[in-house]
């Protein structure tokens, strides 16, 4: 049996330790979660997924302030964990705090290593037009990304994912990846691969400035953007003053290198915004303060003047 400490703070750590729970030689002596800090509009504190899991399975809840504290360290040591599992925990671990494992911290990153090594590969997977991607199960190292490769699984990526279909595969191969490790720990761990460096790419945090549409663009570029930053910071725009920040695109390829921005048409199928190489098509979008609304919706009360100009 093996003694498993899990670290993290989202529903793909949930989804992993719903797993974890399933398998025979696996025990979960601890979960480590963020102190929950998310209000809701009555001021009342939003237990996390991760953190409710713990409460209703008896499982001993941590939420340190500082996970690389010496007191905190002290406490993992004491619980003498086989393995310590983070997945989406959102801190970088010190090698002391990587130390502690009997066996070793191991991390689920959402790419092929050593490709896309940073904060959002499932991000940048989509504003690269990625064809395909997939998981990796690796050794944790100080270093961002750098551990030895455990496992992988590759798989494509639809034409019309957004992030959210992306990360729903990505959760969905991570799962499989920790049971099929678990079914056979020595062997994989005897088989452990050295990342290629020379091929590392690297992806850095999002912003919310990094959602502002540049017309002067190539139009396929402002479309991988839309897919790439409908949960966060999404794409976005401005008309007249008021911000618009859009759900859905589409693109259409062709010689254009001039008028970017401009608003060539409008109807119920799209508006259709000069770009380079391309037309760049809304198809929903949000006002802002207003609703997310089909074209066709937000026509019906607003008012868009062919020639002018999205900035």
């Amino acid at each position: 049996m093996y003694n498993v400490i899990v670290a993290g703070s989202t529903d793909f750590t949930a989804d992993c330790i719903l797993q974890l729970m399933k398998m025979d030689n696996v025990n979960i002596s601890s979960i480590i979660a963020p102190i929950d800090s998310k209000k809701d509009r009555k001021g009342n504190i939003i237990i996390s997924e991760v953190s409710k899991i713990a409460l209703e399975n008896n499982i001993k809840l941590l939420k340190p302030e500082n996970i690389n504290g010496e007191d905190f360290n002290k406490t993992l040591s004491d619980l003498k964990p086989d393995f310590l599992i983070v997945i989406a925990y959102g801190k970088i671990l010190s090698k002391k705090t990587l130390s502690i494992p009997k066996i070793m911290p191991i991390n689920i990153h959402g790419s092929l290593l050593p490709i896309l090594r940073g904060a959002s590969p499932v991000e940048h997977a989509l504003l690269n037009g990625f064809k395909k991607t997939g998981t990796t199960l690796q050794k944790m190292d100080y270093k961002l990304d750098e551990g030895d490769i455990i496992l992988q699984e590759e798989f494509e990526i639809s034409e019309n994912w957004q992030f959210y279909e992306l990360y729903e595969e990505i959760k969905k191969s991570g799962v499989n990846l920790l049971k099929e490790f678990f079914s056979d720990v020595e062997k994989y761990i005897s088989n452990l691969k050295k990342q290629d460096d020379k091929k590392a790419t690297y992806c850095k945090k999002i912003k919310k400035e990094d959602g502002k549409l540049d017309f002067s663009k190539d139009a396929l570029s402002l479309h991988n953007m839309t897919k790439a930053f409908v949960r966060y910071p999404m794409a976005f725009c401005y008309y007249d003053n008021f911000m618009i920040k859009v759900f859905k695109s589409e693109y259409q390829k062709s010689d254009n290198n001039s008028n970017f921005g401009k608003i060539l048409e409008t109807n119920n199928d799209g508006i259709f915004v000069s770009a380079l190489n391309g037309i760049y098509i809304i198809k929903e979008l949000q006002k802002e303060g207003k609703k997310r609304q089909t074209v066709k919706e937000f026509l019906c009360g607003n008012k868009l003047k062919e020639g002018e100009y999205f900035k």
